[in-house]
């Protein structure tokens, strides 16, 4: 039986000539450029003052223009645009202002990266706790969308490179029957499924591994390929994902329900499900939702009568965007940005965009977490599934069930998606630094 690696712990003892030297610059850019980009607001005064203040109103400008058609939105985008460009002219005009301002943000940069690069192998609390498989694969079936990704799996031959691994492969087709040829394959003997395309592939594959108690291989070739992203795989190499169906690593996650149906990733209401729902939407993305955002967000939409109550008790009925996911999403304007920090909290992660009032209000955005929601309205709903267009009738009951899928990954794989692995900034983390800096293993 395979037992684990060497703890964090163990391979953190020897602190390498590179993670010292990281932290130095770390220690040292951090306050350089804070102390740089101060002198340079204050050196350009007014000029950077009055830049900031003209480029407020540019998000709500913007949200003009997404209601709009023909000359009205071009009205609006041009204002935008101007917006823009007139902060940018005032911010040139600071002359040595904006010079010290750039030095003092690319630092800052420069102080960002290093320190995420010197504080990475640090363990942390929440990571998760990968266990090496011991169950031995015999018959794994490999189910292939080869139109997801703009033909990602054939462009890398996945199917052929799964065959020579010794796994099934289910070539899938615009008429095929998914969760049939899943459930079809379990009965026939197999005892490990696996699924390469987008995220809606996907979550029908791991659907039938839960229903059946079976283990679950992701592997990225689709085009966002969100799930992976918070399992830790590299989205940029489909093949090597195959190695789960090998000596692997095993992961217990939580996956989330819709009036019954399973879902990995998140289910969007309002101006999403909309848009996905438009049959020209696959192949003119951005195209159909700016044709589309008019209807839903403009001066003569009509309300979609969507209606909830939040985590305070409060109810809600002007909804443009109700984001449910599985597990919350990070947000924050930081690395690891839109990924997971975790998949096995056993909650939902709820994400409410509404109409703002005012000028510097365009969109009013809240968020909680809850263990189930319930959304009601007066007639069917398109809503977007894990990237796929479905309509449900109301009532929606969502819920979570904690680690019912059982996920393989390659041995290399972390487990957890950039915003757990991010760096938290603190005192602490500090105090880390000037511990690597010298040499010396934090903690």
């Amino acid at each position: 039986m395979d037992g684990p690696g060497p703890t964090p712990a163990v391979r953190n003892r020897v602190i390498s000539t590179r993670r010292r030297v990281q932290a130095s610059v770390a220690l040292v850019a951090a306050p350089v450029g804070l102390f740089l980009s101060a002198l340079g607001f204050v050196l350009g005064l007014p000029e950077v003052f009055f830049a900031a203040l003209v480029l407020v109103p540019a998000p709500w400008c913007l949200w003009m223009a997404l209601g709009r058609r023909g000359s009205e939105r071009a009205g609006w985008v041009v204002m935008t645009a101007g917006l823009v460009v007139l902060s940018l002219w005032l911010v040139w005009l600071s002359d040595r202002g904006v010079l010290f301002i750039f030095l003092g943000a690319a630092l800052l940069g420069v102080a960002g990266a290093a320190a995420a690069a010197a504080l990475y192998h640090v363990p942390r609390s929440g990571q998760a706790r990968l266990r090496r498989s011991t169950r031995r694969i015999h018959r794994p079936v490999l189910f292939v969308n080869p139109r997801s990704g703009g033909g990602t799996a054939t462009r890398v031959d996945l199917a052929g490179e799964a065959r020579r691994r010794g796994v099934e492969v289910v070539e899938l087709d615009a008429h095929s029957d998914l969760p049939a040829l899943a459930a079809a394959a379990v009965e026939s003997g197999a005892d490990c499924l696996g699924a390469a395309g987008g995220d809606g592939t996907l979550a029908q594959v791991a659907e039938v591994a839960v229903r059946f108690g079976l283990p679950f291989v992701c592997v990225p070739a689709g085009t966002r390929n969100h799930f992976a992203l918070d399992l830790g795989l590299d989205r940029d190499d489909p093949v090597g994902a195959l190695d789960a169906f090998g000596s692997a690593n095993s992961l217990r996650v939580d996956v989330a329900e819709v009036n019954g149906r399973m879902f990995l990733n998140n289910v969007s209401l309002g101006v999403y499900g909309e848009v996905v729902a438009a049959e020209q939407y696959r192949e003119r993305k951005i195209g159909t939702a700016l044709a589309v955002m008019p209807d839903l967000v403009g001066p003569d939409a009509e309300p979609l009568g969507i209606r909830f109550v939040d985590d305070r008790g409060g109810e809600h009925r002007d909804a443009v965007v109700l984001l449910v996911s599985n597990n919350a999403y990070d947000l924050a304007p930081r690395l690891g940005f839109g990924s997971r920090p975790s998949l096995r909290d056993g909650r939902l992660g709820v994400v409410l965009v509404e109409p703002g009032a005012g000028l510097l209000g365009p969109l009013h955005v809240q968020s909680w977490q809850a263990e189930t929601l319930s959304v009601d309205a007066q007639g069917p709903l398109n809503v977007g599934l894990d990237g796929e267009s479905v309509r449900v009738d109301p009532p929606l009951r969502f819920l979570v069930r904690p680690g019912v899928l059982r996920v393989r990954l390659p041995l290399d794989a972390p487990g957890v998606s950039p915003s757990a692995l991010r760096p938290r900034l603190g005192p602490a983390r500090f105090a880390e630094l000037w511990s690597i800096a010298r040499g010396v293993p934090p903690g």
